[in-house]
């Protein structure tokens, strides 16, 4: 009798050991599954990823796959067009007698006279100021925002003058003055700034590009 309690005993004994383990393995393998990456809190993860991913500047804007890959060369092209662009406006203002641009900047009739003078001989600086650094990569992004607010007061003022029924060139490229009544062309000068202004807008979103100093000074490496 002694023999069989004691053996009931030990059967017992294993059983409960072997629960024991039995749980103690669920446990471990529910924490394995937790911390794993196929376990039940990736998706949360890879929401939180997919949210990071549209937060940022501008909502960090994705491009197709066909032009992520070009994205760089492409900002390289649209980085020398606004150069040349601003470059040409800037020189054909400055190569010009002061008389004639003092006239371009006074036929809009929005400044005072005391501030004709300094925008009339300064914009064309700024302009070709602005080229250089669009052409170098140079602080490409505040650069290209600055060009922005440039063609945003081009548009504004050309629009003024046409609710205000003024009859004047632009100016824009040289030139300038007050024109007859069929010789302006406004709705083609806005579209043109407006051209214009996407292509800083490019700039401002998508600063990295080839051959630029930002890579070189370490700028949008990102």
């Amino acid at each position: 009798m002694a023999e069989s309690k004691a053996d009931s005993a030990r059967r017992s004994s294993k059983a409960t050991g072997g629960a024991s383990r039995s749980a103690g393995g669920k446990t471990a393998s529910t924490r394995a599954r937790a911390g794993s990456p196929g376990g039940k809190t990736r998706p949360a993860g890879g929401a939180t990823d997919v949210a990071e991913e549209r937060t940022g500047l501008l909502g960090r804007v994705r491009l197709p796959s066909a032009l992520q890959r070009h994205q760089q060369w492409i900002t390289l092209v649209v980085r020398v067009a606004l150069a040349v662009i601003l470059g040409y406006a800037g020189y054909a203002k400055f190569t010009e007698p002061a008389a004639l641009q003092k006239t371009a900047v006074s036929a809009y009739q929005i400044l005072p006279k005391g501030m004709v003078t300094p925008v009339a001989l300064g914009l064309p600086v700024l302009e070709m100021v602005l080229a250089a650094m669009i052409l170098l990569g140079f602080a490409t992004r505040v650069m290209a925002i600055c060009v922005g607010l440039l063609f945003v007061v081009f548009i504004a003022g050309i629009i003024s003058v046409a609710a205000r029924g003024l009859s004047i060139d632009c100016g824009c490229f040289g030139g300038g003055g007050t024109v007859g009544k069929g010789q302006t062309h406004y709705l083609r000068e806005v579209f043109r700034d407006l051209g214009f202004f996407v292509l800083a807008a490019w700039l401002m979103v998508f600063p990295r590009g080839r051959l630029a100093l930002d890579r070189v000074l370490g700028l949008y490496t990102t």
